[in-house]
């Protein structure tokens, strides 16, 4: 019987493997990253492409046409390629982001054979059948208006734009209307563009079979989809100037609290020790924010902070929502933990936990070869590499609370702060 009265050891984290994937390329030289570990019989293949926001003409295109690629295609219908996933016991993913559409798949390798046509088929020959579009083009509309009724997300639109301006990628600016606008010819169009070989890598992690790359060269290497590789395209910050801002939302129960401020991308020398810093601040269960704001004060069930780290740029942000009766005194003490970290070392002891704390999420980071892809995808799109986390993890072991200090006077400066509120 295990005496629950007696505390179990604490044992020091070790540092896990990093894994370097191989790169090979097909013969159209589309690279493909292999990153090979694990026990199981089981790969991913996460397809990504150059079809984020970042590359849209017209609001919507990128999202909707990635997601019109599991609708149909010239030989499967929606429902087939659901029905067929599901015989295999694969699974299948569409997402996107800023800067990428990527259709991930998990299968089991004997069943790869079977399923990769049906992939190439949805990748290369999508119909985005007309009433298809509509039918997505509405439920998309619909579930616009139900999260546009929540304070937490008008409050982030808000903030994304007040940080990078209307105009910018990064800011969140879809608006009714623009369900209206966009036609299915906008979709086939951005499409053709961006659903093509030259603008496609694949990676591939688990335990991969030796004959991966030729199957993936039958399917994918041939120059049947060939397309233009696309020009690189640049926008500019325009940040407001105005630092505190509101958004009306009559009835609302709740305020939404956003505070943040722009910050340094990943390949800055400073990026590492804010990661420390933000999880001191409001990044874990246990930081300053929740327990002084949600424990002591209890002007809200949780609030938490995050540095962003976008590829073309990089934010802090603190969210929070609360009752309206507290909105003023909730700002005014996270603003409070700010000055206290430029002000005050950090104690030895409160720097040993969250050492600790990140250095689990570090393993945890690296557990498994879909984690170990994960990983390796993180940094490799920002033009980075392994050494990003060797330096990161010496970063974990040495900072000391100097340091931290030194970066709390430096980046947690009041007046450099943004503080956006949505409510009544």
């Amino acid at each position: 019987m295990i005496d629950r009265t007696i505390q179990p050891p604490v044992s020091e984290t070790g540092k896990p493997d990093m894994l370097v994937p191989d790169t090979n390329r097909l013969s159209n030289g589309l690279p493909v990253h292999i990153l090979n570990a694990g026990t199981q019989e089981v790969t991913r293949l996460d397809f990504c492409f150059d079809a984020g926001l970042w590359y849209e003409n017209k609001p919507l295109q990128a999202a909707l046409s990635n997601a019109m690629l599991q609708e149909g295609s010239l030989n499967y219908s929606g429902a087939q390629l659901a029905e067929i996933m599901d015989f295999h016991g694969a699974y299948i993913q569409f997402a996107v982001d800023h800067h990428q559409g990527v259709i991930s798949l998990i299968s089991l390798n004997k069943h790869l054979p079977k399923l990769l046509p049906v992939v190439e088929d949805l990748v290369k020959h999508s119909l985005m059948e007309a009433h298809e579009v509509e039918t997505m083009i509405r439920r998309r509309k619909q579930r616009f208006l139900l999260e546009n009724e929540k304070v937490k997300v008008l409050c982030q639109k808000k903030f994304s734009s007040v940080l990078f301006g209307d105009e910018h990628p990064y800011a969140q600016t879809v608006q009714l209307k623009d369900f209206e606008a966009i036609t299915r010819g906008d979709l086939l169009g951005f499409y053709a563009c961006h659903y093509r070989s030259e603008n496609c890598r694949i990676l591939a992690s688990g335990k991969t079979d030796p004959n991966l790359i030729d199957l993936l060269d039958k399917h994918f290497g041939d120059n049947d989809w060939q397309g233009l590789a696309l020009d690189s395209r640049r926008f500019f910050v325009q940040p407001s100037s105005q630092k505190e801002q509101r958004v009306v939302k009559q009835e609302a129960i709740q305020s939404a609290i956003r505070i943040g401020r722009l910050l340094v991308k990943k390949d800055h020398p400073d990026y590492l020790g804010l990661q420390v810093l933000n999880t001191l601040l409001g990044g874990y269960f246990s930081s300053r924010l929740m327990a002084n704001i949600r424990e002591e004060k209890g002007y809200t069930y949780g609030i938490g902070s995050s540095v962003v780290g976008l590829k073309e740029a990089g934010y802090w942000v603190i969210a929070t929502e609360t009752d309206q009766s507290y909105e003023e005194a909730t700002i005014r003490e996270v603003f409070l933990e700010m000055k206290k970290l430029r002000e005050e070392l950090v104690s030895e002891a409160e720097l040993y936990r969250v050492r600790q704390y990140l250095l689990g999420e570090f393993v945890r980071d690296f557990d498994g070869p879909f984690a170990q892809a994960q990983s390796f995808q993180a940094v490799a799109d920002f033009g980075l590499d392994h050494r990003f986390y060797e330096q990161y993890y010496q970063t974990l072991l040495t900072i000391q609370p100097a340091d931290l200090q030194a970066l709390a006077q430096k980046y947690l400066q009041q007046e450099d702060f943004y503080t956006v509120v949505a409510g009544a």
